[in-house]
């Protein structure tokens, strides 16, 4: 059987379809983070990666509040006026939100460095205290690199947006690797400052590339409306929960039990972060496809594309989910040493949450994009209550049993009722200005 050109060509474009190569990418970051966590574990044992997890989880945290959610607010308001070709507006956007985000993630890192000299909240925690001042320069790089790469997926390049959000886990798994090659035994603040240090080249090569970009749109000419630049707060506040509760799990686990217990549970967060990579790959890039759904009032669309990205992660997820729940401690005891397997029913339970969160779909964004933030925001809300409450009262007694079932419950919560919630808010049907139009397929 001959096959035609015109076969050939369509084949090609499924087979490079901007859906499979960011799973391409989204694939290759969590073997990268996987690989990564392992060679820490191998070179530098259970307790240095405690104290690795307790900084970069501070970081990201506090990186989180300094971006006022102005991230997502940036990728719906430009894509939004970029599809409807008002370049001087999207312009405006991106320098506003540029440097409303610099001057607060200066103040908040001055505030951090300032609170872990003067408190004893670092004797309480037991980290390693370099390793958590090194969290002040993070705090100062990583939102710029977000809004980098949140700029290219406005601009309708998620490939290229996704591909910076990759690079630091990309560079620092290369760093890892060749400390291996050497021999060389990496401390937690070794390991924090390469973290720091890839997130810098990277928002360095990001800004060269989203500068120009900006510059080429059409000058601003109407300042922009200040309140935009606090419209992100309940996206923020929704993120930072969210991170604050897994922070709350590794500080409780850490002032409970001690550090060392901390870099077990760590290893076994990093697994299921294989699964939940695919949640946020797709968020990712579907949210800028929503934002233009919503704006032409074509929700029915956005409902298409949902529903067809459920189903592709649950097929991507299904065989690792399989050797989670049959096999987790030999997995871990295996892979990373046997100071490991403890976690082995935390990693379980852990990947019955993430189940959840596939079966949920990309819906975080589906609700962002349509102005329902405060859905999300009370959704996490009573997930973070939930996970503190389950963390005071089960970590002390179950260890880390009780961790895993403090991560999975506000996941299991959270992925049912938003489910439940965004199906009564948003219809499957065009809106009625647009009724009228023909429907179009969405792209996968």
């Amino acid at each position: 059987m001959k096959l035609s050109a015109a076969s050939l060509r369509a084949a090609a474009q499924r087979l490079f379809s901007p859906a499979l190569l960011a799973y391409g990418i989204a694939g290759a970051v969590a073997a990268a983070s996987f690989l990564s966590t392992l060679v820490l574990a191998r070179l530098s044992g259970a307790a240095v990666i405690g104290e690795y997890a307790l900084a970069i989880s501070t970081a990201n945290m506090l990186a989180s509040f300094a971006l006022l959610g102005l991230d997502r607010i940036l990728v719906r308001e430009v894509a939004g006026d970029l599809r409807v070709g008002m370049l001087a507006r999207a312009s405006g956007v991106v320098r506003a939100i540029t440097i409303m985000v610099a001057a607060v993630s200066g103040v908040t890192a001055i505030l951090y460095a300032g609170g872990l000299a003067l408190t004893p909240l670092l004797p309480w925690l037991g980290g390693s205290p370099v390793a958590m001042m090194l969290v002040a320069l993070a705090i100062l790089v990583i939102p710029m690199q977000r809004l980098g790469y949140s700029i290219l997926r406005a601009k309708g390049a998620p490939l290229a947006g996704q591909f910076f959000e990759a690079l630091p886990t990309l560079l620092f798994a290369g760093a890892a690797l060749l400390a291996l090659g050497l021999g060389l035994v990496l401390t937690a603040p070794q390991a924090v400052g390469l973290t720091v240090l890839m997130q810098l080249v990277t928002a360095l090569v990001a800004a060269l590339l989203v500068v120009p970009v900006v510059r080429g749109w059409s000058a601003p000419r109407d300042p922009v409306d200040r309140r935009l630049l606090f419209a992100g707060v309940p996206l923020m506040a929704i993120l930072f929960l969210q991170l604050f509760s897994d922070w709350l799990l590794l500080a409780r686990i850490s002032s409970t039990m001690g550090v060392g217990d901390v870099g077990p549970f760590r290893v076994a967060v990093q697994v299921t972060t294989i699964i939940a990579t695919l949640v946020t790959t797709t968020e990712s890039y579907v949210a800028a496809r929503y934002a233009g759904d919503f704006r032409a009032g074509r929700p029915d669309l956005a409902w298409r594309r949902h529903r067809r990205a459920t189903l592709l992660m649950a097929a991507m997820s299904a065989p690792l989910l399989l050797l989670l729940l049959l096999a987790p401690g030999d997995l871990l005891a295996h892979a990373f040493g046997p100071e490991f397997a403890g976690a082995a029913t935390a990693l379980s339970i852990m990947a019955m949450g993430q189940m959840f969160a596939i079966a949920r779909g990309p819906l975080g964004s589906m609700l962002t994009m349509s102005g329902n933030d405060r859905v999300q925001l009370g959704l996490t809300v009573v997930g973070v209550a939930l996970a503190a409450l389950l963390a005071l009262l089960l970590v002390p007694r179950f260890g880390l049993t009780g961790a895993g079932l403090a991560q999975a419950a506000p996941i299991m919560f959270r992925s049912v009722a938003g489910y439940l919630l965004a199906r009564r808010l948003i219809p499957d049907r065009p809106a009625e200005r647009s009724a009228e139009r023909p429907a179009e397929e969405p792209p996968a």
